[in-house]
Order: C-alpha cells, then sequence, then structure tokens
C-alpha cells in the first residue's frame, strides 16, 4: 500500500469513528452545540455528519431554510455552521442574480442547496436544475419538496457537449459520501488529479445535450467537475447572442477554462468577477489566466456578465427582496474547507 492510498485509509477510519460518536448525539445537544461550540470543534463533529434522531433540520442562521439528513458534506457543512458553511461569498450574489432573472439554468445542482436558494429568491422565474448522480438528484428533489419549492424542473442526467451521447459514466472517488459533492465525467476532464484519485464508484447516467437547455436562459451556473469548459464552449453561440450571467466554478489547473473565460472577455463584451464578502473584484485577462483563486479571495467561483453594473444591479435586486421577506441573516463569510 503506497503512502497516498495508507493516508486515505486514516482519513476514512476516522470519518467512521467521529461519526459513530456524532450520529449516537441526542438530538437537543446537537443543537446545544450548533449554538454555542466554537469553530474548531464544529469542524470535528463536521466530519461525523449528523446526528442520527435528525430527520430534518433548520439552518442555524436561516430558520426558514430545511433540509433533510442524508449522506452529503454539504449537509453537514449547513447543520454545523448554517449558511456560512457552504460558499457563503458566492450565496448572495446568486440570490440576487436570481431576483432579476427570467430563466435560470443550474448545471451540477448536487442536494440542492443552491438550488433551493435561488428558486426561492426568484419565484417567477423559469428554473432548470441538472443533477446527474442519482442518490444527490434523490436528496436535491426532497429539499425541494420540503422547502415548497414548486418552479424549479430537476433534470436527473448529466449535461453533456456532445449530442450524439446518450449516456456518460460518473467517476466517483472513494472519500466521496452517498450524495458526493466530486462525480465526474472522465473523457475530457479538467478535474485537478488529486481530486480524481481512487475511483471505486463508477455510475452510468443520462445525457443531455447542454445546448438543448439554453434556450431563453439568462443566467447560468455551472459546478459540473472539470467539464465546466466543455460545456460553455458548447453553448458558445448562445453566450454571444442572449449574454446571461453566469456563475462557474474555477478549480484549479483547468488552463482551458481560464483560456475561453479570457476569450469572451476579450472578444465578447463580458466582464469577469470574484465574488467577496462585500464587493465584487473585477478580474482582468492575467489574473483569469493565472491568478489562485482560493488562496488570493477565498473562494474558486467567478461571475461572467456584460452587465455594465452588475454590483449595482444585484444590490437593488437584494435589497428589494429583502424589503418583501424581511431581514436576511448574517453570517461570517469566510470559506470552511475540508472533507
Amino acid at each position: 500500500m503506497g503512502p497516498d492510498r495508507a493516508a486515505l485509509r486514516l482519513r476514512l477510519l476516522a470519518r467512521r469513528a467521529t461519526a459513530g460518536v456524532v450520529r449516537r448525539l441526542p438530538v437537543p445537544v446537537a443543537d446545544r452545540l450548533r449554538r454555542r461550540a466554537r469553530d474548531p470543534l464544529l469542524q470535528v463533529l463536521r466530519r461525523g455528519g449528523i446526528p442520527a434522531g435528525v430527520a430534518t433540520f433548520t439552518l442555524g442562521d436561516n430558520r426558514e431554510l430545511r433540509f433533510v439528513n442524508a449522506e452529503s458534506l454539504v449537509l453537514h457543512q449547513l447543520y454545523w455552521f448554517g449558511e456560512r458553511g457552504w460558499e457563503p461569498q458566492l450565496l448572495p450574489w446568486w440570490r440576487g442574480c436570481c431576483r432579476w432573472a427570467s430563466a435560470i439554468l443550474e448545471l451540477g445542482a448536487n442536494v440542492g442547496y443552491f438550488t433551493v436558494q435561488g428558486a426561492r429568491a426568484g419565484p417567477r422565474a423559469r428554473y432548470v436544475a441538472v443533477e446527474p448522480y442519482p442518490a444527490s438528484a434523490r436528496v436535491c428533489r426532497a429539499n425541494l419538496a420540503l422547502n415548497r419549492v414548486a418552479s424549479v424542473e430537476l433534470l436527473a442526467a448529466a449535461a453533456v457537449a456532445d449530442g450524439d451521447q446518450a449516456t456518460v459514466e460518473l467517476r466517483v472517488p472513494a472519500d466521496q459520501l452517498a450524495a458526493p459533492t466530486v462525480a465526474f465525467v472522465g473523457a475530457g476532464s479538467e478535474l485537478p488529479e488529486p481530486m480524481g484519485r481512487h475511483v471505486t464508484r463508477t455510475v452510468p447516467v443520462p445525457a443531455v445535450d447542454v445546448r438543448s437547455l439554453l434556450d431563453g436562459v439568462d443566467l447560468l451556473k455551472l459546478d459540473v467537475e472539470g467539464q465546466e469548459h466543455a460545456l460553455l464552449a458548447a453553448g458558445r453561440e448562445h453566450l454571444r447572442a442572449r449574454r446571461p450571467t453566469v456563475f462557474v466554478e474555477v478549480l484549479p489547473g483547468t488552463a482551458r477554462l481560464r483560456r475561453l473565460l479570457a476569450e469572451l472577455c476579450r472578444d465578447d463584451g463580458f466582464c469577469c468577477y470574484v465574488p467577496r464578502a462585500d464587493s465584487l473584484h473585477r478580474l482582468e485577462v492575467p489574473e483569469i489566466l493565472g491568478a489562485p483563486l482560493l488562496d488570493r479571495y477565498g473562494c474558486q467561483d467567478v461571475i461572467l456578465s456584460a452587465e455594465p453594473q452588475l454590483e449595482r444591479r444585484i444590490r437593488d435586486a437584494d435589497a428589494m427582496g429583502r424589503d418583501r421577506a424581511g431581514p436576511a441573516p448574517g453570517g461570517d463569510q469566510r470559506r470552511l474547507r475540508g472533507q
């Protein structure tokens, strides 16, 4: 056994041991810990998942939202940390864009956290969410129902750039939970090599041509584990003609995606921004091509938009939404990392 595989085995054993403790926690005890414990302890508890006695839970900093208990890193983070537990820098900008969008396409919905947030922010928008991994799609559907979100059409399929593909095979590494955050299509992927090691599951899933989903879309979100460049390239004609606002994850080493984003800014009238807690930072082409986003800005998602006053428009839409819904809860905007 090599050192890399040995380290993986130790991590899995430690996670299993922590889960054995956390799953036995009485729910009232867990609730007190969620309210009062400091972050280092919460991070340890998160590695053990959610207590078995919890069927559904509200977020500690947003009681209006409720989610099911499932084996998911996203849900474990949300249970212990609330909204600040999953991509907190991105969330307010996503909600703000959803408030003025008319047609939203989310590629890679996972368990539906951003889907619920976006659909509640923009309930009148036509919203299509695409999630290929079967267990994640089931949890996503349950979370939509739990939050009484009826405006979302959920497609249990993988968006692909090649319209001739009827199915694709998802590859899942050994360290992933039942509803994985990393389940990737191997062919043509820019997924960083460490994230794709030790694949132990392969799952065939239906495929859908991304171009068939783009009609009328003015807000697009992609989190598709290394396939972002291929899907954006396939939809280039729509991007030129419609100029939607695009939220896209930019993982380390995704050179083809970065080149495409730079081309869209140089040739097609887009600007590229990285979301921060209280502002959008515009990236110039050299930063798009080479900046270490997570280390420099604490976030590895960017927003691509041809809207000349994007930040002002999002803030205006967000303010209108808050006037209707009441004040939004605050939260620490730093990104929490780790499996």
